[in-house]
């Protein structure tokens, strides 16, 4: 099985609208709050409304808040309404208007997974209200999130220098100092937060993240602990402390930490991945289907989490529902070269359908068109499908060769046990004519013949069929007849030599 390990792990903003939802992100966040209210009505808009930014904006706050029949939101859709809505706004000359479309169009971006697409409209949004203080933790947190940490710093330190006062803000500044790699400075920040407050459970929780960046887990741990031990409330910091513990070879520790992040919140995103993957690669597939489950339930555009319930769902041995996950993953991202891989090693290895196997193979090379090389392992691994099927196909007519062998054998014993049955009755009748001693030998025969008979015996059949053919047959024919049984009772044995006369004794000498 080709089961993508646990998702790399990051520490995050610690001030987010949106979690991260490529990976396993290592801080929990919360879920922006949509900026409008849905009308009334369904999600659907006239043409002549189509123009109306108005009209667009709540049409995209009205598809976020009402899923289609089967359940799904449609994101597309919200992101569109969102966008022309920002568009027209600006077209306008309301840029502040259009700044909440930009916000909602990146909000439903990074739903979708579209990084690039999410840093584009918060900063729009940024730059039609300069005071949107919400589009500007975003925008720096997605910076930070996209490799761009020197921008993201830049946005925090010309907020602080308007709001000194804004101590949640500088423990935002000390995770993307950390993130850019900027360590001493991240320091320096922490150590001045930190002399104006000493429990500031955030600034430790940022040390924590700082020190994980560096690769020193023990640090990172003990921050985390300091930081639990100043709230211990914070589901994150268990989640965070859980990751930590993992690096650091303690399953059993870090397994405890991302319960109690889920005993304080069921529904966190990142705790229930952790834990889900952390009990696929354990094995325990009914505790990983359980919170991968809840994972995709909170966010259902996370991919990570949807393989991992596939693989989850395959162990426990619900093959259909996992095979739709691989479609369903695949249908959204077809670049996702472990979708395609994993979706073959279902058909391969459990369903034993080889030619779907080998479809998704060959699916994945036809993506990869002209950017494969000869060596590639999808080449090797379609090669082992193939030999597999082979041999399952070999299996397979030994099987049906075996089986009818055992059919055969089955019909010679049941027609052996007819004309026993047959042999029986005949010897039955003629039986009569026979001297008592040999109706007793004869019958005792009978009524073993019967137990077979009535046992279908098939396995003494034969032999017991053999008994009445070349004994006790001619034995009672002989007396049908009128004649004494033979000595010589069975067919083919030689006569018994009589005994040599004994010659007359030699007298002794007188």
């Amino acid at each position: 099985m080709r089961l993508q390990p646990l998702a790399t792990l990051a520490f995050g903003s610690l001030r987010a609208s949106l979690a991260n939802l490529a990976l396993v992100s290592f801080f929990a966040v919360g879920i922006v709050t949509i900026e409008a209210g849905c009308p009334k009505g369904g999600p659907t808009i006239t043409e002549e409304d189509k123009v109306d930014p108005v009209k667009q904006y709540q049409f995209g706050v009205s598809l976020l808040s009402s899923p289609d029949k089967d359940g799904i939101i449609q994101y597309t859709q919200a992101y569109t309404a969102f966008t022309t809505a920002a568009e027209l706004f600006d077209g306008k000359g309301k840029q502040g208007d259009g700044a909440k479309a930009h916000f909602n169009a990146a909000w439903t971006a990074e739903v979708m997974n579209n990084p690039a697409d999410a840093e584009k409209h918060y900063r729009l949004a940024f730059d039609g209200d300069p005071a949107y203080d919400k589009a500007m933790f975003s925008l720096a947190r997605v910076l930070t999130d996209n490799g761009k940490a020197p921008e993201a710093i830049a946005l925090y330190r010309a907020f602080i220098a308007a709001h000194a006062d804004r101590v949640d803000v500088r423990n935002d500044l000390i995770a993307a100092l950390s993130s850019g790699k900027l360590y001493d400075e991240a320091f320096k920040e922490a150590q001045d937060v930190l002399l104006k407050d000493p429990k500031n459970a955030a600034v430790y929780r940022a040390l924590s993240s700082m020190y994980y960046s560096q690769g020193n887990y023990s640090m990172s741990a003990l921050c985390a602990e300091k930081s639990l031990a100043l709230n211990e409330g914070d589901t994150g910091t268990y989640n965070n402390l859980g990751v930590t513990y993992l690096l650091q070879k303690k399953e059993s520790e870090a397994i405890a930490e991302f319960k109690t992040a889920l005993k304080l919140d069921p529904k966190n995103f990142e705790a229930n991945m952790n834990l889900g993957f952390v009990a696929l690669n354990s094995g325990d597939y009914a505790l990983a289907l359980a919170c991968l489950q809840k994972a995709v339930d909170v966010n259902p555009q996370s991919l990570d989490a949807k393989l991992g319930l596939a693989v989850a769902l395959r162990g426990n041995k619900d093959f259909t529902k996992s095979a739709s996950m691989y479609d369903e993953i695949i249908k959204a991202d077809p670049q996702n070269e472990v979708a395609y891989f994993n979706a073959a090693t279902l058909h391969s290895k459990y369903t034993k359908d080889f030619t779907r196997a080998q479809a998704y193979l060959d699916d994945y090379i036809a993506m990869k068109a002209g950017s494969l090389s000869p060596s590639d392992e999808v080449f090797t691994f379609k090669e082992e499908i193939t030999k597999e099927k082979t041999a399952q196909e070999a299996r397979i007519a030994e099987q049906k060769r075996l089986e009818a062998e055992k059919k055969e054998r089955e019909a010679r014993a049941m027609a052996a046990l007819t004309e026993l049955q047959a042999l029986v009755t005949e010897v039955s009748t003629k039986v009569k004519a026979c001297p008592p001693e040999v109706q007793e030998e004869v019958n005792l025969m009978i009524e073993q013949a019967n137990q077979v008979i009535t046992d279908k015996d098939t396995g003494m059949a034969t032999d017991v069929k053999s008994m009445f053919t070349d004994y006790y047959g001619p034995m009672v024919n002989e007396c049908a007849a009128g004649a004494a049984p033979s000595e010589t009772p069975v067919e083919g044995t030689p006569a018994p030599t009589p005994p040599a006369e004994t010659p007359a004794p030699v007298p002794a000498p007188q």
